[in-house]
């Protein structure tokens, strides 16, 4: 059974609960619609700045040399340079010239002041992107395409039974909001939104429908609303931005609970069919003072000799859109365990950040309940284990 998204749900489940100090209690994997707004305007761009141009921008605007042997002259520039480079100047609008004497345009003093080199394209086309339900610009990551795929709306219901029906679509949202287009245009946070330094009278073209994957974490809390977390293909960390606009969107807050009521018995029949699909029918699945099922297996039930991966330890069971927590009481396979989530770690990066590594380890740490534990711990347990690769990578830590 294929995902679609390229991790499981149980780093989404590790993250609301280890990393938030959440209790979640579902996990729902859903397709949000996305407007796919192809948009018209006027676009201003900047750009680092030529030496050149920086200079020549500068002289003409702050000293008044405003003559091409002049300015060769100031700049102690051959002047074949300084003509070309007037000419592209005067080609991106920085400058204009008349009887032979230059100065700056309104977007040359622009530039010159905030010291960027501003490009202005006339009629430029680009593709933005907007939840459905509010027509609220998605952020700066979601324009990777080498890293969220968005599904086109035909394409949705195969999507979904390529992962064997477990997610579902979103649907019933309003048309497009056409004034969105004249907010985000005058939005300040540019980059954050994946915009150029400037637009001006943005229109739409063309609006099409398209769906992100995402988990959807639920989380309960005493007397208040559940959270309602968002995993994306961007990261296995929730995203900020994407969880306030599910948890401010009533449509998708009111979809999820529908489907949030608990059948105890039904719950606790689909567990003990599972563990007794793996020869674990004597471990019986109880509820933790959360509310969280949990089932305590032996250490034996952990690594190459057992049913589950030693990585699987602490961790979360999935069964459709509910899960049971995998326990085991045994320290030593708890120390084991977490050795294989380091190791996992290490091996997926080229790079090791040590500040990353070790709040990644704490976490992991809190997850397996073996107390603080820092690098030069797991760097003694890898060597004590045998695991030599492991410990010369951590070696570097300490």
């Amino acid at each position: 059974m294929g995902r679609l998204i390229h991790y499981p749900e149980q780093r989404a489940l590790e993250d609301a609960a280890y990393a938030h100090g959440l209790v979640p209690t579902r996990i729902f994997t859903v397709l949000l619609p996305v407007w796919r707004v192809e948009v018209q305007a006027t676009v201003t761009d900047a750009e680092d700045y030529a030496l050149i141009d920086r200079y020549l921008e500068r002289a003409i605007g702050e000293c008044g040399v405003d003559t091409a042997p002049d300015l060769a002259r100031f700049l102690s520039l051959d002047e074949v340079v300084v003509d070309r480079a007037l000419r592209f100047l005067l080609a991106i609008e920085h400058v204009h010239v008349a009887d032979g004497r230059f100065a700056l345009t309104p977007l040359g003093v622009r530039s010159v002041l905030d010291q960027k080199s501003y490009r202005l394209s006339r009629h430029d086309r680009r593709k933005l992107y907007f939840d459905a339900f509010g027509s609220r610009p998605l952020t700066r990551p979601y324009y990777d395409s080498g890293v969220v795929t968005l599904i086109e709306r035909h394409e949705a219901r195969t999507a979904l039974n390529a992962v064997g029906g477990r997610g579902f679509m979103l649907a019933n949202t309003p048309a497009f909001r056409r004034e969105a287009l004249t907010e985000l245009a005058q939005a300040t946070e540019r980059d954050a939104f994946n915009l150029p330094a400037r637009i001006d009278d943005p229109q739409s073209i063309a609006e099409e429908y398209v769906y992100l994957p995402l988990y959807l974490v639920r989380a309960a809390r005493t007397q208040r609303p559940p959270r309602y977390l968002a995993y994306s293909q961007i990261s296995d960390e929730s995203d900020p931005y994407l969880t306030s606009i599910c948890e401010h969107t009533e449509e998708i807050v009111s979809a999820c609970e529908h489907d949030s009521t608990p059948d105890e018995q039904s719950e606790r029949d689909r567990i003990d069919e599972w563990l007794s699909r793996r020869d674990l029918g004597r471990n019986r699945p109880t509820r933790t003072a959360e509310g969280t099922w949990r089932v305590t297996l032996p250490a034996a039930a952990f690594g190459r000799a057992g049913a589950l991966g030693s990585s699987q330890l602490g961790s979360y069971i999935v069964l459709g859109n509910f899960f049971f927590h995998a326990w085991c009481a045994d320290v030593p396979a708890r120390r084991r365990a977490l050795l294989e989530r380091v190791n996992a770690y290490l091996g997926a990066r080229s790079n090791f950040d040590e500040g990353a590594l070790t709040k990644r380890v704490e976490q992991m740490s809190r997850q397996l309940e073996l107390g603080t534990v820092d690098l030069g711990t797991v760097y003694r347990w890898a060597a004590a284990a045998g695991r030599s690769q492991l410990a010369a990578q951590l070696a570097s830590f300490n």
